[in-house]
């Protein structure tokens, strides 16, 4: 991400890795990942795809094997593969159905299907998302119901992708709908269904509804840092990246980087120091206290930053780059700053 002055775009690329990156997950404490899933966001790409490969080759338990798919469709994506991301995922469902007797089978189906169709809106292929999506909810509505919690991750897919088509109504009524299913199944505080409610907000953005969006990430925000059970999960540093956002975009530099921090805190408990997603926060960070005028501050969290890319993605991978060009900015603003305070007249007392 460029240092730039143009706010949607800086909004775009610092809040763009929902797909890739779950807003809430508790798998980076689980010690029985595979190893194709511990290398995906810590190693490069051509890597992790090696990895995962050689794993699929070698008996695995079908939940491993699934496990193994689903990150391997996430790392194509990464690499803008989606004919095989969704040809993986494809696969992947294959081991499971959805039905009313195997409840973790069904949200896995459905989980998958999902992912297929937010690849296809990815590919600008709208049209075969949004059909995907209505045949996956009707699916699940008849084999397990429509309240059940597959019926409420599909609604709020469809929610996100008729606010991407700035379809508000449908939006809303998805929206709506999802939040409904998770409160009554799960209760209004439980991580999946302020995910929903992070989701409508994030949809707000989409339709252009700025003013109301901050003011449900702030909701939300309280909500999370009022909960000691939320210290360390990754949906809180997602809910503050979006606020930062919001806040750097009109100017509150300071509250903003007070939140690029607690969310660069969150995701290097969660995922570890090395981990993309931590760069992630490390990048905001450094180029909200650029725009603030915190040069060395800006120098530490970018220098971070570009060491975990660069060794993680390779020189050249986009997201280096881009931390690179930050750094570079940053560099090149205490240069000038030294140079004029070095051709500065000296004062006379």
């Amino acid at each position: 991400m460029p240092i730039t002055r143009s706010p949607m775009l800086l909004f775009r690329l610092i809040c763009s890795c929902a797909l890739i990156a779950p807003a809430f997950t508790a798998q980076a404490a689980d010690i029985s990942l595979s190893r194709c899933e511990q290398s995906f966001g810590k190693e490069a790409a051509i890597n992790t795809i090696e990895t995962c490969r050689l794993e699929l080759t070698n008996p695995q338990t079908t939940a491993k094997r699934i496990a193994i798919l689903e990150t391997l469709g996430k790392v194509y994506l990464s690499q803008n593969e989606s004919d095989l991301a969704i040809t993986t995922w494809n696969e992947a469902s294959q081991y499971v159905r959805p039905g009313r007797e195997d409840a973790a089978s069904a949200e896995t189906w459905t989980r998958l299907q999902v992912l297929m169709a937010q690849t296809l809106v990815q590919a600008e292929q709208a049209q075969k998302a949004e059909a995907h999506l209505n045949k996956t909810l009707s699916t699940v509505e008849q084999s397990i119901g429509r309240y059940s919690l597959p019926a409420g991750m599909v609604q709020d897919a469809l929610g996100t992708f008729y606010a991407l088509q700035v379809k508000a109504d449908e939006a809303e009524t998805a929206f709506k709908r999802s939040r409904i299913v998770y409160e009554i199944r799960l209760g209004k505080t439980h991580p999946r269904t302020l995910e929903t409610r992070m989701n409508h907000a994030v949809g707000l953005l989409d339709m252009g509804r700025e003013t109301e969006a901050q003011e449900q990430f702030q909701v939300l925000a309280e909500i999370i840092n009022a909960s000691p059970a939320y210290k360390n999960e990754p949906i809180r540093a997602e809910v503050l990246t979006f606020l930062g956002t919001l806040q750097m975009r009109s100017d509150k530099l300071l509250d903003a980087a007070n939140n690029y921090q607690a969310a660069f805190e969150v995701r290097q408990a969660a995922f570890g120091p090395n981990d993309i997603r931590t760069s992630q926060s490390l990048n905001n960070l450094g180029v909200v206290l650029y725009r603030a005028g915190d040069l060395k501050r800006a120098e530490v969290a970018l220098s971070k930053a570009y060491v975990i890319r660069s060794d993680a993605l390779g020189g050249q991978d986009p997201l280096t780059l881009s931390t690179q060009k930050n750094l570079q900015a940053v560099i090149a603003a205490q240069n000038a700053a030294r140079n004029a305070t070095k051709n500065s007249p000296a004062k006379i007392n």
